[in-house]
């Protein structure tokens, strides 16, 4: 039904209170003079008060079904539909009841049994229909419509089948001795099936905003008052028969304005009810992600920063013992000092790499695109040494400006052309090139050299894999991982292709945030390696 957010279960719309009192009291002088009138006309004209009370009921039941069947394909609530189709058949039966009943003159051989058997019919169904749409509440498959409606008619015709043509129902008025212990038996029950539609609702509470919530808990319990009056009753046309009746048409009223509120004055909430709880969940789950990140993120600085710390002296006591006291070191404790020097780097290295991807997502403002070419001018500067070492050169294709941090873009840049580096052999230069498709940037460096497996392509951006592919292990396992988040960071992604006639060409797309979306609201993704 319909619905509001659980964390506000109770907001309504802010009325002044001194503007609600007139109209409360107004409206309750209306409802007491009304029901004192109907009390003195079931005095003077008991059968003229039922039949408008009665009829007043089916009318409202069929009411009930009308919103309801007609709204059922932009409400999706499974409650909603089952009351309304419910009320339907219930209808029916209570307007078989008020045409049973003595003077009316359209059954005159069947007595006063005949409208007690049509009226505990109606309530059993009433009943079990209201506790199983309690139990419906908050179900998350949709039922279907017209079957309800077939199992509703069916189990209404079942019912005035055995009490009119088969006669199969049991008593419940005998002339001269009153109620029937069937009939009294029937109404406690019904009213225990009411009390657990009431508990069911009130523990399904979160799923009905409170104005709804009030209006169907207080239908059930007025509806157990009426049953309850009806076991006290020896005349039908007595006090107690007058306050069931009384009591049955409120009832019925409040599930009409139940409906009316959930259906129609809220078709909105009731529609997008449970994917405000679906984004809510959601937001739940991105917020323990992201708390989960920075705790992450929080480690490997500080284990990075821990272990890079003692790596300085560890590195510059081997080196010093290597270069300085080398003249009385074996050349077996040269080569191990000169191990112990360059693991240390390697692993300084490591560290420095880790903290550069605890750090991807603490990012500067945007204030406009930036020259890539540029950027990838001062990433061949940095890394002149390494290619002159590797006789390799680096040939620039079209670059776009694209709208990104530039330390980011310097770390892409950075981890895929030292990856070509050390993989991409010397033959032919190593490419580097970018285009733009609409909001999103691709940027490519290609290499030619011995490739990479297409099994092991997938596994490239793991962190800490370092492929079994190549003559070079060097390098710490973790550029690529670097570059791997900064896509995902801007809704991008990585892969890797072959080079057509050998070598590898490594992709990277990512798309430039909205105008209004400044890049340090963005939430880095999960990421993986790197070669």
């Amino acid at each position: 039904m319909t619905l509001t957010d659980n964390s506000h279960w109770d907001q309504n719309i802010p009325v002044k209170e001194s503007a609600m009192k007139p109209v409360f009291w107004f409206k309750s002088l209306l409802l007491g003079l009304a029901f004192v009138g109907l009390l003195l006309l079931s005095q003077a004209n008991y059968l003229l008060y039922h039949g408008i009370v009665e009829m007043l009921s089916v009318v409202v039941s069929v009411t009930i079904f009308s919103i309801g069947w007609n709204t059922k394909n932009f409400v999706l609530d499974n409650t909603l539909l089952m009351l309304a189709v419910a009320y339907l058949s219930i209808g029916a039966l209570d307007f078989l009841h008020v045409l049973s009943y003595k003077g009316m003159w359209v059954f005159p051989d069947r007595g006063i049994n005949l409208p007690s058997q049509l009226w505990i019919a109606a309530r059993y169904m009433e009943s079990v229909s209201l506790l199983f749409a309690s139990l419906l509440l908050g179900s998350h498959r949709r039922l279907n419509p017209e079957l309800l409606l077939f199992c509703s008619l069916f189990t209404g015709g079942l019912l005035i089948a055995l009490i009119l043509p088969f006669r199969w129902f049991p008593d419940c008025f005998v002339e001269g001795s009153g109620l029937t212990t069937f009939k009294v038996f029937s109404e406690y029950f019904i009213s225990v099936l009411l009390l657990v539609t009431a508990l069911v609702f009130w523990k399904k509470r979160q799923h009905l905003n409170r104005r709804i919530f009030l209006l169907l808990i207080i239908s059930v319990l007025i509806t157990i008052l009426s049953e309850l009056s009806f076991t006290l009753y020896v005349d039908v046309y007595g006090l107690f028969n007058f306050l069931g009746h009384a009591f049955k048409l409120i009832s019925v009223v409040l599930v009409y304005l139940a409906l009316v509120q959930g259906s129609l004055m809220s078709p909105y909430l009731s529609l997008f009810r449970k994917l405000s709880l679906e984004l809510a969940q959601r937001k739940t789950s991105e917020e323990k992600l992201q708390a989960v990140n920075r705790e992450l993120d929080a480690f490997v600085y500080t284990v990075s920063h821990d272990l890079r710390t003692p790596l300085t002296p560890i590195i510059g006591f081997a080196d010093y013992l290597r270069l300085q006291k080398g003249e009385g070191i074996d050349s077996e404790g040269r080569q191990l000092l000169q191990k112990i020097s360059d693991l240390g780097r390697g692993m300084s290295e490591t560290m420095e790499d880790l903290l550069t991807l605890s750090k991807v997502g603490k990012i500067e403002l945007l204030e406009g695109p930036v020259a890539v070419e540029t950027i990838v001018d001062g990433v061949l500067i940095s890394h002149h040494q390494q290619l002159q070492e590797a006789g390799q050169s680096v040939h620039k294709n079209a670059l776009p400006e694209a709208k990104f941090p530039e330390s980011l873009l310097r770390q892409v840049f950075s981890n895929l052309i030292g990856n070509a580096l050390r993989h991409g052999g010397n033959t032919e230069a190593i490419e580097v090139g970018g285009a733009r498709h609409g909001r999103s940037v691709r940027f490519y460096v290609k290499d030619h050299g011995q490739g990479i497996p297409e099994a092991e392509r997938g596994l490239v951006f793991d962190l800490f894999y370092r492929g079994t592919f190549g003559e070079r292990t060097d390098g710490t396992g973790v550029g690529l991982a670097i570059v791997q988040k900064i896509a995902r960071l801007y809704h991008g992604t990585v892969w890797v292709e072959e080079t057509p006639g050998g070598g590898a060409t490594f992709w990277v797309e990512m798309e430039e945030p909205h105008e209004d979306q400044p890049s340090s609201e963005l939430s880095p993704g999960s990421c993986h390696g790197s070669v």
